[in-house]
């Protein structure tokens, strides 16, 4: 049970409510969090486009969470080939259970990804 409840706290403050929605960083990664239709989930990892590298949903149920536009960048510096953050944004749609996987990758490479981000979504009607 105390684990359990370890678990809870680590997952809650790897989230954080606003306007937006819930949002979630790379501590999130590996855990699961449930979410009621309507929800909106915004993940917010490293990343630097200027290498060719993006975030890219690799395994997803798309009748459970559906994904809002392309990726958006926000460089840490103003200095040419700034890394910074991508942010990606999903929408809970319908009710169920799905492992969102993204990969950090090359997407005109056939490689695997340098970097991989799971959760699981328990979404709720």
């Amino acid at each position: 049970m105390y684990r359990s409840v370890i678990v809870l706290v680590l997952v809650m403050s790897a989230c954080a409510s606003s306007a937006g929605g819930i949002e979630l960083d790379a501590s999130a990664d590996g855990t699961s969090l449930s979410l009621t239709v309507g929800d909106r989930v915004e993940i917010s990892l490293a990343g630097n486009p200027t290498t060719g590298y993006t975030w890219q949903v690799a395994s997803i149920d798309e009748a459970i969470l559906s994904i809002e536009g392309d990726p958006s960048f926000r460089a840490d510096s103003t200095l040419v080939g700034a890394g910074g953050t991508m942010t990606l944004a999903f929408d809970a749609i319908g009710p169920g259970t799905t492992t969102l996987e993204l990969a950090y990758l090359r997407p005109f490479e056939s490689v695997p990804p340098e970097a991989t981000f799971t959760v699981t979504f328990v979404v709720t009607g």
